[in-house]
């Protein structure tokens, strides 16, 4: 079964969109070559990073989130690694199941509310 892995890349922030797109697609098409596929590509756009990394103030963050069996990990790392376009990246096996947003729960209306029936004792504070 495959398991689930999400990768944040850091992309030098001159690096041209297109070239950067062809990567990812190149990364998707390793990713196919082991039973995986992308399950979410969100680009986060430039944001400054806390540090400098090769002289740079700011990056082109892109976050992955796929499926894939044994070594896809290493191949996508690999494939990283000899792209100069890439500034940093960090990979993460994920063991949760990914959901949607959550609907906030609703407080009961104070029509809902049943007061306590007369002649009942005081409710205790919640605690």
């Amino acid at each position: 079964m495959p398991k689930k892995y999400e990768t944040v890349v850091l992309f030098d922030p001159e690096l041209p969109e297109d070239k950067r797109k062809e990567f990812l697609a190149k990364l998707a098409g390793v990713i196919g070559s082991y039973q995986g596929e992308v399950l979410k590509q969100d680009d986060w756009g430039t944001r400054k990073l806390a540090y400098q990394i090769r002289k740079k103030v700011n990056a082109y963050y892109t976050f992955l989130l796929y499926t894939g069996n044994r070594g896809v990990v290493e191949e996508v790392e690999r494939n990283i690694k000899i792209f100069d376009g890439v500034l940093r990246h960090m990979t993460c096996r994920v063991e949760i199941q990914v959901k949607g947003k959550a609907a906030p729960a609703e407080a009961p209306s104070p029509a809902e509310e049943q007061p306590p029936p007369a002649g009942a004792p005081p409710a205790a504070p919640a605690q």
